[in-house]
């Protein structure tokens, strides 16, 4: 079971404004559908909230310091290496399901030490926005513990921005 952070991500860092994607990739929104699909997610409130709800076919998973928090059809946790215990400990119920980081920014940097891979939609444009993803800088993803493992570039046919898909793998 390996633990994979995923997102999308703008030349400056930037991944969210105001709850929501700046940008419009109908392609990359396919691709964390098919990647996620099927697998455990583990996510934010502010993510949950943005999204509005818990996403189908996948195993959600919330995490958030609000001890009462309940959210139907999702596990709540109060920390993100409890969410990944958890599962891990629990892998024989989850078999050949691998655990997604879908958000946001602080769950993404405390979950980094934790993951195995990082995916990442690498949007060759600057955006304004409010959130960004830790360790990304200039266009540049800052973890020596990772090292570029594969590169797709890719154009969506519905937006002119140009992009790639890029796998980071955890230095063994």
């Amino acid at each position: 079971m390996k633990v994979i952070a995923i997102a999308a991500v703008g030349k400056n860092g930037v991944i969210g404004k105001e709850n929501a994607l700046p940008w419009h990739l109908p392609e990359d929104m396919k691709f964390f559908r098919d990647a996620t699909r099927d697998q455990i997610v583990i996510m934010g409130r502010k993510t949950l909230e943005a999204l509005g709800k818990i996403l189908p076919q996948r195993e959600n998973a919330v995490v958030t310091r609000n001890a009462n928090l309940k959210v139907e059809n999702a596990r709540v946790f109060s920390e993100i290496g409890s969410a990944i215990r958890y599962y891990r400990e629990n892998e024989k119920d989850f078999a050949g399901k691998n655990i997604f980081i879908i958000g946001g920014a602080q769950i993404y940097e405390a979950a980094m030490s934790l993951c195995d891979e990082v995916w990442l939609t690498e949007i060759d444009q600057s955006f304004e926005g409010d959130v960004c993803f830790p360790f990304y800088r200039e266009g540049q993803f800052l973890r020596s513990e990772f090292i570029l493992a594969q590169s797709r570039l890719k154009q969506d046919s519905a937006n002119p921005l140009q992009y790639r898909f890029n796998e980071f793998h955890r230095k063994i």
